[in-house]
């Protein structure tokens, strides 16, 4: 057989890869410059206006715009591309040739506005100095760094000053799985950090 499947897996696995030939881009449609537009072994197409071949004979558009098939001379195949023509927008203007009418809405005075972006950004800082990252002391992992958060626990300055039995009351509250950690590690790398 000396044809090509175009998938699919052959009888005895010496059958090569089809080649993907063919339109690529129709007529109508939209190419960019550069876009392949046909894939063929010889001229089946050729090239019109605003296209290229290839070594290879595969047809490329040379300018962005809308793909044409056309025959032509000797009953050929052309492929072209024309440019988009630039089209006049139309704006939205008074009907009767009157003036625009006034909108509802007022314009804000310059201080309101003001006062609303720097609230926003302080509650912005605010947010970010929350606290320290407890996840960066050995031991502690995101799970219990949000539960010494929730319990007030959140730079490494409270940390350091938090009592080994007020850290090990938190973990038994939390189940059997903290319970057995040993805080006493943490308190002394808090330390550390402050210092």
């Amino acid at each position: 057989m000396a044809h090509k499947k175009g998938v699919g897996s052959s009888k005895n696995g010496r059958e090569s890869e089809s080649k993907r030939l063919g339109v690529k881009i129709y007529g109508g449609q939209f190419a960019k410059a550069g876009n392949v537009l046909v894939r063929q072994r010889g001229t089946k197409h050729y090239p019109g206006i605003n296209v290229g071949i290839g070594k290879d004979h595969t047809l490329f558009a040379l300018v962005s715009g809308t793909v044409e098939f056309r025959k032509r001379r000797k009953n050929r195949s052309y492929v072209s591309v024309f440019p988009m023509e630039e089209v006049d927008v139309l704006v939205a203007g008074p009907v009767n040739g009157g003036e625009m009418p006034e909108s509802d809405i007022m314009p804000q005075d310059k201080e309101s506005i003001i006062a609303e972006v720097e609230e926003s950004i302080k509650e912005s800082v605010a947010e970010e100095n929350i606290g320290d990252d407890l996840k960066n002391i050995t031991g502690i992992g995101p799970k219990i760094a949000e539960l010494l958060n929730e319990a007030g626990i959140v730079s490494y300055k409270d940390l350091a000053g938090s009592s080994v039995d007020k850290l090990s009351e938190i973990l038994a509250n939390a189940g059997s799985r903290y319970a057995s950690k040993d805080p006493a590690p943490w308190i002394d790398q808090a330390k550390e950090m402050v210092e």
